[in-house]
């Protein structure tokens, strides 16, 4: 999922329901009230975890790779969404199939930032220009799923969190400045593990939502949220700063508790949660 700058609308494309069956190929926009469906001439194949960010140098959303179920990764292809329909791209070069993949918008250096893991585990950093992609030889954060990635008007491109292991937790701050990957060091210390971050434009720099609460990042350091109701936390769920709105938008994701699967949408104004 992520904010269309050029349609003014937050894009949601793919997925799966958990329960067996093959991915989803659909595509969602959401208008502030309300998701309807679009009906693209041309969509990627179904997929779960594909990466997705807006290319402001081409006024597109791009989509990156996925797989074809939980435990197989599969593809490497790149996608475009216009607005109204998808167009697969060829770049001359292309990142090798990642999992997990995250992938962030990088105004600051007018490019798209994609950082995963090959299926040895080794750690890759990409970034898409609007025709192709550029691989980044600078030391990387380590192996994880599950982390945050999100850009930073006051830092750049943050990454925090995730799991090494189904059990571990990571809580480690990094930053990317356009050629390389820094540790930082913030005085406050979060819990980590699995979570969800968004650029916040109008108030904070990221929005970070773990597993005990909702967080901001105020350019150096991590400041707790107190909203008087938060979202269940869920697994695998989506997230992006819908701009037009001024909101963060949070939908779906999977229960750790039963393992079943969610459709709720839930909105953050900078004070509070709401369940649209």
């Amino acid at each position: 999922m992520a904010y269309d700058a050029a349609t003014k609308t937050v894009v949601l494309f793919g997925g799966i329901r958990g329960d067996g069956s093959p991915p989803l190929g659909d595509t969602w926009t959401w208008d502030g009230c309300r998701w309807m469906q679009a009906s693209p001439s041309t969509s990627p194949p179904g997929r779960s975890f594909g990466a997705l960010a807006f290319d402001a140098s081409s006024g597109k959303l791009i989509l990156f790779g996925g797989g074809s179920a939980n435990a197989d990764p599969g593809r490497n292809d790149t996608w475009s969404w216009d607005g109204s329909t998808w167009r697969q791209e060829h770049p001359a070069t292309s990142p090798p199939t990642l999992f997990p993949a995250l992938m962030a918008d990088d105004p600051g250096n007018h490019n798209v930032v994609l950082f995963g893991f090959g299926l040895d585990s080794q750690p890759g950093t990409w970034t898409w220009d609007g025709s192709n992609w550029t691989k980044h030889q600078s030391p990387a954060p380590p192996y994880r799923g599950n982390a945050g990635m999100a850009f930073g008007a006051r830092s750049g491109v943050l990454l925090f969190g995730g799991q090494p292991g189904e059990t571990d937790a990571l809580n480690d701050s990094w930053v990317w400045d356009g050629r390389a990957w820094s540790q930082l060091h913030p005085a406050t210390t979060l819990q980590g593990g699995a979570v969800f971050m968004a650029h916040e434009d109008a108030r904070h720099d990221v929005l970070l939502v773990e597993h005990d609460g909702t967080w901001t990042w105020t350019g150096s350091n991590w400041s707790p949220q107190h909203p008087a109701s938060t979202p269940p936390f869920q697994l695998f769920r989506s997230i992006a700063y819908d701009a037009a709105r001024d909101r963060v938008v949070l939908f779906g994701g999977k229960s750790p508790a039963n393992d079943q699967p969610t459709d709720d949408t839930w909105t953050w104004d900078g004070v509070r949660w709401s369940r649209a």
